[in-house]
């Protein structure tokens, strides 16, 4: 009669093998969180920069560009409007940049622009100079600062 059962010895090298795999696959499974937030972080701020350059060629054929002061007094910057197809846009008057959150009524702010939806456990924040979006403000987040006209991308605690 022919045994069909498995050995001990066979068994315990099936479980080596797992152990060993197990050893080198988890850890590239646990960093996919991370991955996946530093990815989502990275598309924001290629949609915010993609924003910029169009709000910014949109100012520069009205026939819009950068002063050195405040042109307006009493915060009427109606000279200083943009209209796109996703909407009206008040950049500024330093670098014709989308401003943050606009003074005016019925303009867009960056968020509305770039679509977000508040999903996927992102968080928003919005003043007059800057826009943070992300997972945690401090180390894991996209700065937008509309009057430098940066885009910041912070991964240091994803």
């Amino acid at each position: 009669m022919v045994s069909r059962a498995f050995t001990l010895i066979e068994l315990v090298l099936v479980l080596v093998v797992i152990g060993v795999l197990a050893a080198f696959a988890l850890p590239r499974f646990v960093d996919l969180e991370r991955q996946a937030r530093i990815s989502t972080l990275n598309g924001v701020a290629g949609s915010m920069r993609a924003t910029i350059a169009i709000v910014q060629s949109k100012a520069r054929a009205q026939g819009l560009s950068p002063v050195a002061s405040n042109p307006v007094s009493g915060g009427n910057q109606s000279g200083f409007l943009v209209t796109t197809e996703a909407g009206t846009s008040e950049v500024d008057w330093r670098n014709l940049c989308p401003e943050s959150r606009a003074e005016l009524g019925d303009t867009l702010a960056m968020p509305d622009h770039i679509g977000l939806s508040g999903s996927g456990g992102l968080q928003q924040q919005v003043d007059n100079q800057s826009t943070w979006v992300g997972y945690d403000f401090n180390t894991c987040t996209v700065i937008y600062d509309s009057f430098a006209c940066t885009v910041t991308v912070v991964t240091s605690g994803c």
